[in-house]
């Protein structure tokens, strides 16, 4: 069960009252953080399993839309916008390494009083994340995870040399990140980030995006997790990886490419489970009854 006691509603310049689910956010401070966090729990005679989904790189709660909604009538649910994300405000500039975030996570989860989590689901960096917090966790408050197009590997060259220019100090700098704001209200920058994905959003889901990346906060704190993000390193740490696991992976991603992405799951993460579908990198919004449908299927049969 997740407890309330510590959480309170968020005012509307916290969150906007026209934001998915916005009945379901709450606020929670942990030492310098405030979280926005989604909850959703239905009483039930019956135990039900919690489900806890993570956003990738420059994503936030939004991201899970369409999916909480199939997912809702079988478990409850948190979702959350990590530090530097959507609507958490955090005091910190500097560590939002991989190992950090999953430590503070895992804060999180203990103000909640959430003492174990059924499933994790992540998505991108998400699953990064995911896998880090079952690390730390070593078997005790995570059963399950659940990695969708999880960022294993670097982009492709191209990406790389489109993504460098905005990873230097001066990129990371407020005064970058302000004027980057700006543009992405007044250009296409947005609409064509979202389109080199693989993935075709509807305008909502646009729309969604091109708010939230307008805001300086929320660009600054995606770039630095960006910087911070160390794959090698949880690589190195794989072999203390033991939960039940499963990743799905979009043929069509770009950002994200199958093949070489199959091989290191391959090689560091042997015991996982690999289905593949047609999509881009943001096939969980573009298909979101079946990723529901599958990562259903996932848990019933583990």
């Amino acid at each position: 069960m997740i407890s309330n006691k510590n959480t309170y509603i968020p005012k509307d310049s916290q969150v906007p009252n026209d934001w998915p689910h916005r009945e379901n956010s709450r606020m929670v401070l942990v030492e310098n953080i405030l979280w926005h966090v989604q909850i959703f729990i239905k009483e039930d005679k019956k135990k039900r399993p919690l489900f806890m989904l993570i956003h990738g790189t420059g994503g936030g709660v939004h991201s899970w839309n369409e999916i909480v909604k199939n997912l809702h009538s079988k478990a409850n649910i948190i979702l959350i916008d990590l530090p530097g994300h959507g609507f958490t405000q955090d005091n910190f500039e500097n560590d939002y390494s991989l190992t950090k975030i999953a430590f503070l996570l895992r804060k999180l989860l203990r103000i909640l009083e959430i003492q174990s989590i059924d499933l994790v689901v992540g998505h991108s960096a998400g699953a990064a994340i995911g896998i880090e917090l079952c690390i730390q966790s070593n078997l005790q408050q995570i059963n399950q995870l659940i990695g969708i197009n999880p960022s294993l590997i670097p982009p492709p060259f191209s990406y790389n040399m489109l993504l460098n220019s905005w990873l230097s100090p001066i990129a990371t700098s407020n005064g970058f990140t302000s004027i980057l704001s700006i543009v992405t209200k007044n250009t296409t920058m947005v609409e064509n980030l979202l389109a080199s994905t693989g993935s075709e959003l509807n305008p909502q889901q646009k729309k969604l995006y091109k708010r939230i990346f307008s805001s300086n906060r929320h660009l600054k704190g995606a770039i630095q997790f960006m910087a911070s993000t160390d794959l090698s390193e949880l690589l190195n740490k794989s072999r203390y990886f033991k939960n039940n696991s499963t990743f799905i992976l979009g043929k069509d991603d770009p950002w994200i490419q199958i093949n070489p992405l199959k091989k290191i799951i391959y090689k560091y993460f042997p015991s996982s489970k690999i289905i593949e579908n047609p999509g881009g990198h943001l096939m969980h919004e573009t298909y979101p009854k079946k990723i529901s449908k599958q990562i259903l299927n996932i848990f019933i049969q583990s």
